[in-house]
């Protein structure tokens, strides 16, 4: 599916409020996940997966020493706020443990574009982001890990090429058109009486 960055945006919105995620986490992952589609990595798959992550309670965090650790992570909730806490220099280094989506977590940090992070694994570093852009090493990502994020960076080579267009797998697609078909209201009789939609008036 070939789409414009605000038809992609809009789509990861709505999805995120059909699944019962706030408004602002929802405008969070919107930018997030187009950032990724625009460079040409698999955003979509990974919003998608981690919108089915266990709904329980958010996890607070530990503090040890000059670290915030996340056990357990989701990226669309301790992911959201462990960036914030970064951010905010409650801490100097955030870590999530058992992460669902490390690349969405890139994403969610683009939106903080005056800062500079660099994203950890076991294999070292597999991403950072500088001046807005993005610098991937594909050979230290893995799906799933533990990840550290610092503000800092290094001397990245070239960044990833950013695309005009959003191109998104057709099934998925489908499955967050599906997920954001969910925040529509269905019609009664009580809304065509009083002016939702066409109403009853345009039908006499």
């Amino acid at each position: 599916m070939d789409l414009s960055f605000s038809e992609l945006k809009d789509l990861v919105f709505n999805a995120s409020l059909g699944s019962n995620l706030p408004a602002g986490v929802c405008e969070d992952l919107s930018f997030a996940v187009t950032f990724l589609v625009a460079r040409s990595l698999p955003g979509g798959k990974h919003f998608l997966n981690s919108l089915k992550c266990k709904r329980h309670p958010p996890v607070l965090p530990e503090k040890k020493g000059l670290n915030l650790i996340f056990n357990d992570a989701r990226a669309v909730f301790e992911g959201v706020s462990a960036i914030d806490f970064l951010v905010s220099e409650v801490c100097e280094n955030v870590i999530l443990k058992n992460i669902d989506s490390p690349m969405l977590l890139v994403g969610l940090a683009s939106n903080y574009s005056s800062q500079s992070f660099s994203f950890y694994n076991n294999k070292g570093i597999y991403a950072e982001l500088f001046n807005a852009e993005l610098h991937w090493e594909n050979e230290n990502y893995l799906n799933s890990n533990d990840v550290e994020i610092r503000l800092e960076h290094s001397e990245p080579g070239a960044p990833l090429a950013k695309r005009t267009r959003m191109l998104l797998d057709n099934n998925i697609f489908k499955e967050l058109t599906s997920l954001a078909s969910r925040m529509l209201v269905p019609e009664s009789e009580l809304s065509r009486a009083t002016g939702a939609g066409a109403g009853n008036i345009d039908n006499d």
